[in-house]
């Protein structure tokens, strides 16, 4: 199992850029390791501050093999 947090607003995400934020669908959101908490946590409250409603989300990621495949 591996833990990320991401930054989410309604449908939307955001991917980290050096100097914006931009809005993106979950495949090309930034994410973040629990050891990065801080970092993710300052963008989220740069968001905030700029009026939009981010809040940050953990991803709970858990592999198993794909049974489908013949």
């Amino acid at each position: 199992m591996t833990e990320l947090l991401i930054i989410k607003d309604g449908g939307d995400y955001f991917r980290v850029r050096q100097s914006f934020f931009e809005r993106c669908p979950l495949n090309k959101a930034s994410v973040f390791p629990l050891d990065k908490a801080d970092e993710a946590e300052d963008c989220c409250r740069r968001l905030r501050e700029s009026g939009v409603s981010a809040k940050l989300m953990k991803l709970i990621l858990v592999e198993e093999p794909y049974e489908h495949m013949e």
